[in-house]
């Protein structure tokens, strides 16, 4: 469980009980005498996708704690107030109630897009900017005002696999590869698979096959039978780490020996190690497990100081740090009278590109694009470093 000095804990619209937790000097309540800047997130700490809510939130936490110490923004520090979710609509939906209600300048977080998906009507009546992780198409064409997101979004997933299966089957030969998609089963996902099934096609190859899982599979032995008998030369999955462990699993013991090609949810150490070398996953932000990085370094010192060290387990950590520091530059740039929501979401789509110093590949923000992260990086397990081996730098998702 995620931890700091919390303070009593708050029901939530509609009668739901959450988890808060507080960092800086605030009481809690929004509008203190102190004049903190009233700053909230949602996320998932005790659902299925827990695994990572917790270290993205964590590294949030951290920086924000962090920040705090250096004596805050423009003279004042974060009321920052974190509730969990569950990956529950309804009570992704009560905290954003609540955010809205005690007049927060903006909500983070959202693991599970559905939620950011489901929330953003609250929020946008609240004038107060949802900054989320991906999502599908419709939170972004059109370019949705009070949504931001700092993960790329779900149909860029088959592009930057694809882009990289190019240099793949070249390599390995294939002039025309089968590539069968297994897929988690969301609106997001549904939107990134029909993308990869038009983008396969339009490259002159195979779509063997079509497969979709649950959030949390359990038993994939009917899927991965379609898969073998589909004869792919690779395999494009999208999926978290939990998932991705039981669906690559469940494609080898029905002899599927292809390479499988994974989005930055399933790309933590530990998945990379299990799964072996014909596994690859790609990243949108840096492990805090990565070596001869200044950047990683030096948040893992200040992260330990913060009382966060365990919580280091995979990229969401770092993903939430370098969202902090966006919640930094947002608040430099909109100044010690930043009061709403309205001036933090004027203030976050000025920024353009930001530097995060190695963390990952530059993000970019304008009127025109709400989707910060436009890079990513290729990994798989190297048995002989027992390490991350990088198999790409930092390249475009979208050609």
């Amino acid at each position: 469980m995620i931890h700091k000095k919390t303070r009593t804990a708050a029901a939530v619209v509609g009668g739901l009980v959450a988890t808060m937790v507080l960092a800086g000097c605030g009481g809690g309540a929004a509008e203190s005498s102190s004049g903190d800047y009233p700053i909230g997130m949602s996320m998932d700490l005790s659902g299925a996708i827990s695994f990572n809510g917790k270290p993205a939130a964590a590294g949030f936490q951290a920086y924000v704690a962090d920040l705090n110490s250096r004596g805050g923004v423009n003279g004042k520090k974060i009321d920052l107030k974190v509730l969990d979710d569950g990956s529950d609509v309804a009570k992704g939906r009560a905290n954003v109630q609540q955010f809205v209600s005690e007049k927060r300048l903006a909500t983070f977080g959202f693991i599970l897009s559905n939620l950011s998906l489901a929330t953003l009507p609250v929020a946008t009546q609240g004038k107060m900017p949802i900054v989320g992780l991906g999502g599908p198409a419709s939170l972004f064409d059109p370019v949705q005002s009070y949504y931001f997101s700092y993960e790329l979004r779900a149909e860029r997933l088959e592009s930057a696999i694809l882009n990289y299966l190019a240099t793949r089957a070249q390599e390995d030969g294939i002039e025309k590869p089968r590539i069968a998609v297994f897929s988690v089963d969301t609106p997001s996902n549904r939107d990134m698979v029909k993308l990869a099934t038009q983008d396969i096609t339009g490259r002159g190859w195979t779509v063997s096959t079509v497969q979709y899982m649950p959030v949390a599979p359990t038993d994939v032995t009917a899927q991965a039978s379609e898969i073998k008998g589909s004869k792919p030369d690779y395999v494009l999955m999208s999926h978290n780490d939990a998932g991705s462990l039981v669906a690559v699993r469940g494609l080898r013991a029905q002899g599927v020996d292809v390479p499988v090609v994974n989005q930055w949810a399933g790309s933590s150490d530990a998945t990379l190690k299990q799964l072996g070398d014909k596994y690859a996953a790609f990243r949108t932000y840096a492990s805090p497990t990565e070596t001869g990085n200044a950047a990683v370094d030096a948040m893992k010192a200040a992260a330990t100081k913060a009382g966060e060290a365990k919580n280091m387990t995979n990229p969401y950590f770092t993903q939430g740090w370098v969202a902090g520091s966006l919640l930094e530059k947002t608040l430099q740039a909109c100044g010690a009278e930043c009061s709403t929501g309205q001036s933090f979401r004027d203030a976050l789509e000025k920024l353009g590109e930001i530097d995060t110093n190695g963390l990952s590949g530059p993000l970019q923000v304008s009127a025109e694009s709400h989707e910060l992260v436009k890079t990513v990086r290729f990994f798989s397990w190297d048995q002989s470093t027992d390490q991350a081996k990088p198999l790409t730098d930092w390249v475009k998702a979208v050609s």
